[in-house]
């Protein structure tokens, strides 16, 4: 039996909205590392970089940052080129919360009436795009709230910290 697609064509265009806001936002802080890389480059190998005494440090410090900024720089390439090269797929409805999936969570309290959305990746962690006046925040899947997520279905619920506070929330979709 054929499994059936928890979403319509709408919700597939905005699971591809969001797809290409993650991607845009990895490009954007990409091309920031690399500005950055060339600053500290330029830095580490100025005139201001030579040592004026044995106790000068400044030269080291900035080769030191320059090193980091270009493996910086590698990380978020790798990033980027994952996303823009993932092709989009639907989920079924009887599957379990995996890699790429969108997940939104309700709270059961009633007091608490913002729906959380998260898309789970397999980096860039902690980013936030803003879709359809929705802020969606990428988790990986060893992140806590990654972890508390894989591996459940619709309807399940899931504990999650919210300023030091436990909420229940309810998958109300996964896309």
């Amino acid at each position: 039996m054929a499994a059936v697609l928890i979403q319509s064509d709408r919700h597939s265009m905005n699971k591809k909205e969001i797809h290409d806001a993650i991607t845009e936002a990895l490009l954007n802080r990409f091309k920031t590392a690399e500005l950055a890389a060339k600053q500290a480059h330029q830095a580490a190998t100025g005139d201001e970089s030579v040592a004026e005494n044995k106790y000068d440090t400044f030269g080291l410090e900035a080769s030191y940052l320059a090193h980091g900024q270009s493996q910086r720089v590698i990380e978020c390439e790798q990033d980027w080129l994952l996303f823009s090269k993932k092709t989009h797929h639907l989920h079924c409805i009887d599957s379990p919360v995996t890699l790429w999936t969108l997940v939104e969570l309700e709270p059961l309290n009633s007091t608490l009436s913002e729906k959380k959305y998260f898309f789970i990746s397999p980096c860039a962690g902690g980013l936030s795009v803003e879709v359809s006046e929705k802020s969606i925040f990428s988790v990986t899947a060893s992140s806590p709230v990654g972890k508390a997520l894989i591996g459940k279905m619709l309807d399940d619920e899931v504990c999650l910290t919210k300023n030091g506070h436990q909420v229940v929330y309810e998958i109300t979709s996964i896309q």
